[in-house]
């Protein structure tokens, strides 16, 4: 759906006041920014894009870190715990003591 089509339509869901002469400048510019930004975007621009990346990664490869040997978790069960900050610690014992007043 093309941003004329889902203004048309958020317009004709919603009855509200007509549209200021700045925002309807402002949509202006922003529709003629993003066909330009589509017109940028062919399957060459792409292809340019995709080769920088890989050339990138290659300049790069050296600082990689080989993972042949390790494991990678997204979630371990807590069983590497960050250590806890100053001020939680001290919102903690606040609480202890709270409790321990009640």
């Amino acid at each position: 759906m093309s941003l004329d089509q889902q203004t048309e339509q958020d317009t004709d869901l919603k009855d509200h006041a007509p549209e200021s002469a700045q925002t309807q400048r402002a949509r202006e510019k922003l529709r003629r920014y993003f066909d330009d930004l589509d017109k940028k975007i062919t399957r060459q621009a792409l292809e340019k894009k995709s080769v920088e990346i890989h050339r990138w990664i290659a300049r790069h490869a050296h600082h990689r870190v080989v993972l042949r040997s390790k494991t990678i978790s997204l979630f371990d069960e807590n069983q590497n715990t960050a250590k806890q900050s100053l001020r939680i610690a001290k919102i903690a014992q606040t609480l202890g003591n709270n409790l321990d007043k009640d």
